[in-house]
């Protein structure tokens, strides 16, 4: 199986839409594209992202550790985004 190379926007991407396994992301990611069709590089995004993921096996989607890709969330008393 050849390796599969993901930049960071991808990585971002994923982490976003994680669900528990790789099938489900992907089905995540497939049902988020009519929702980013308006915004042609996200679109683009999600449309490169897909064939990608589908080529990993579970094992390989678990160690992307994704966790470093997600989006940093405001923290509820001072608003200020950390990881």
């Amino acid at each position: 199986m050849s390796i599969v190379r993901f930049d960071e926007l991808e990585l971002m991407l994923m982490a976003m839409f994680e669900q528990p396994t790789l099938k489900d992301t992907i089905q995540a990611l497939k049902e988020v594209q009519p929702l980013v069709a308006e915004d042609a590089e996200m679109a683009a995004l999600v449309q490169q992202t897909i064939p990608k993921m589908q080529r990993l096996n579970e094992h390989q989607f678990k160690g992307l550790e994704l966790e470093w890709y997600k989006p940093e969330e405001p923290n509820k008393k001072t608003g200020v985004a950390e990881k």
